[in-house]
């Protein structure tokens, strides 16, 4: 069996080395935030509970750890790696494999696939778990700090809501929506056939959605030829689920992996923005991708000749490549969430650019 081939000696040696070094860098950074995090919502905490009352730091900054891993898992790859291949330059064994004849994508195919491999277990491991433990750390902090956002489809004429259930189509527009109760405030409800054509129109002073479809109160009915009815209270079917709507107003990351497409369609169905679940779900998708563009570029930033001053310049270049893609990062994602480029270009772009930049960077090597 030749050494060098998928899952051989130097592929499971490299590999496995280079994988410790990940997960050095992995645990050391999330400690770190991790602890930095505990230290500022203590301090805030300190000055928002009163005499008396007390909150779980440790317990919080726990249900965090896997939030704190996706945000510094692009850099503790980075550092990772060129701690990884600075070791390879001192111990000679990345000269030596070059010197029988090895060429540079043999010598990092282990290394390529370890990355990938990092970065798919994140998505299918770390990402359900931490979509539990977000919801639960948002919800903690939303009763200590008041922090909850409404990310409905809001305008100057209210909140918008689309429901379909067989017999129809309901659009409705109400001045206020309350996530926690499912309940609309003043809500106009336009009633359509499954023609799409107009049926009816219901004001109410309230509508509340439970698992029997709409309670409606204080209903009044116009007809299409101007009819008016008052209905009191009134019941309408609805395909929605007070849970799904309750989770439209919380972000992303509180939604799994597995479940973000069909949550997606459902937003879509009921007239919600999508574009951060949108956005999220292929940066998700993306991820194994870029992790093998960022073991690419560090490799060409650290397997090279220098000789003085090469820790300054090491480090020079790591905070230079880690900085350069999380600016080009979050500037893909603010042109997606303002809907001036598509979901999937702005979620992909990252990673196709850093791992193609990386690539040719390599083959340059190579052929050096």
């Amino acid at each position: 069996m030749i050494a060098t081939a998928p899952f051989g000696i130097l592929f499971r040696y490299f590999g496995l080395r280079y994988i410790g070094w990940l997960m050095i860098s992995i645990v050391g950074l999330t400690s770190t935030v991790t602890l930095i995090q505990a230290i500022e919502l203590a301090r805030r905490a300190s000055n928002k509970l009163q005499e008396g009352q007390s909150i779980n730091v440790v317990g919080m900054s726990l249900l965090n750890i896997p939030s704190v891993i996706e945000l510094t898992l692009p850099i503790s790859m980075i550092v990772g790696s060129m701690l990884c291949f600075e070791a390879w330059n001192r111990s000679n064994e990345f000269v030596v494999s070059r010197g029988f004849g090895r060429s540079i994508w043999a010598i990092l195919s282990p290394v390529s696939f370890a990355a990938g491999m990092i970065g798919l277990l994140f998505v299918v491991l770390v990402n359900p778990i931490g979509s539990l433990t977000s919801r639960e750390y948002e919800q903690e902090m939303n009763k200590l700090f008041g922090s909850g956002e409404q990310r409905l489809s809001v305008s100057a004429d209210g909140i918008w809501l689309r429901d379909s259930p067989p017999s129809g189509q309901f659009i409705i527009n109400g001045e206020m929506l309350d996530v926690e109760t499912a309940q609309i405030i003043n809500p106009m409800i336009y009633a359509f056939s499954e023609k799409n054509e107009l049926d009816l129109r219901i004001r109410a002073s309230s509508m509340q959605l439970t698992e029997s479809g709409w309670i409606i109160d204080e209903a009044i009915v116009w007809q299409n030829d101007g009819e008016r009815t008052d209905k009191g209270t009134m019941m309408l079917p609805s395909e929605l689920v007070a849970l799904d709507l309750g989770l439209s107003s919380e972000p992303p990351s509180t939604i799994p992996f597995v479940s973000l497409p069909a949550f997606i369609n459902l937003l879509e169905s009921a007239g919600l923005p999508t574009i951060e679940h949108r956005l999220h779900f292929h940066k998700l998708l993306s991820l194994p991708f870029l992790m093998i563009g960022l073991a690419m570029l560090s490799a060409r930033a650290t397997l090279t000749n220098m000789t003085r001053g090469r820790r300054a310049r090491l480090f020079t270049r790591g905070i230079v490549i880690a900085v350069s893609i999380f600016l080009f990062s979050h500037f893909m994602q603010i042109l997606g969430t303002s809907l001036r480029l598509p979901a999937i270009v702005a979620a992909w772009a990252p990673a196709i650019i850093v791992i193609i930049l990386g690539a040719i960077l390599l083959a340059r090597m190579d052929e050096a």
